[in-house]
């Protein structure tokens, strides 16, 4: 079985993504069904934080967890934004990501192309599934881009598998000849 996509954002600037979830449908992409207060939670205990955001450890504890399960529930492509993350460490990165065991980590960046994308996500994501927006994109403008990024994954998926099969039928082909 084929490994759905997690497309993470963790651009610097907020978005709502009840208003994305239309547009990414169009891409085959999910959003997970959360209120942004636990988007926001997840963020807070990823990178330890909850002590600036005026929270105890208890209130955000698992809230990433949560999330992740709340993803792999849908069955499908998910599309998950947690601005926050913009900012983790590398051991941070790491730990946001061992979560996601099973799904092919797509990580879109809205930084703009002034500045750089976060080098503790970009080590850690596999080469070629970062992917750089323009910053101030609006909302229905960034879900049309992860819609589209997600169906360029769909396609280069397919065209593997086609690789694949072409092969095996050469394969066949040669043996039935023999």
């Amino acid at each position: 079985m084929a490994k759905r996509l997690f497309l993470l954002h963790v651009g610097p600037d907020h978005v709502d993504v009840s208003a994305m979830t239309e547009a990414l449908a169009l891409g085959g992409v999910r959003v997970p069904v959360a209120d942004a207060e636990a988007y926001e939670h997840a963020g807070v205990e990823i990178l330890r934080s909850h002590k600036a955001a005026g929270l105890r450890r208890k209130e955000v504890e698992g809230a990433w967890a949560s999330l992740c399960r709340r993803a792999r529930k849908a069955r499908s492509d998910c599309f998950v934004s947690v601005p926050a993350l913009f900012g983790a460490t590398p051991e941070q990165a790491a730990l946001a990501l061992d979560e996601l065991a099973g799904f092919r980590v797509v990580l879109v960046v809205t930084s703009g192309f002034a500045c750089e994308p976060p080098a503790a996500w970009t080590s850690l994501v596999e080469e070629g599934r970062t992917h750089v927006l323009p910053a101030r994109l609006t909302d229905e403008q960034l879900a049309a881009q992860v819609a589209r990024i997600a169906l360029i994954e769909e396609e280069a998926r397919l065209d593997k598998r086609l690789a694949k099969v072409s092969k095996r039928r050469r394969q066949a082909d040669r043996r039935l000849a023999a």
